[in-house]
């Protein structure tokens, strides 16, 4: 289900959402919760699942620029 809503604009998000945000899977979401390394809220009595925004941007890393590097001897 794709929302006409940016991501960006929403503090939480379904597994679907924040798959099609951070361009996985829904089952590496749903892996990354499992292993305790996405922080995901279920509501009470139902199955659906919401990420806090927030939670997400955790998961990125940095990247090393090489540019301005000198080789390593």
């Amino acid at each position: 289900m794709i929302t006409t809503t940016h991501p960006d604009t929403r503090d939480l998000l379904t597994v679907e959402q924040a798959a099609e945000y951070l361009q996985l899977s829904r089952s590496s979401i749903r892996s990354y919760i499992r292993q305790g390394n996405l922080k995901a809220f279920r509501i009470a009595g139902l199955r659906k699942v919401l990420i806090p925004h927030a939670e997400l941007l955790t998961l990125l890393e940095p990247t090393t620029s090489r540019v301005g590097r000198t080789p390593a001897a």
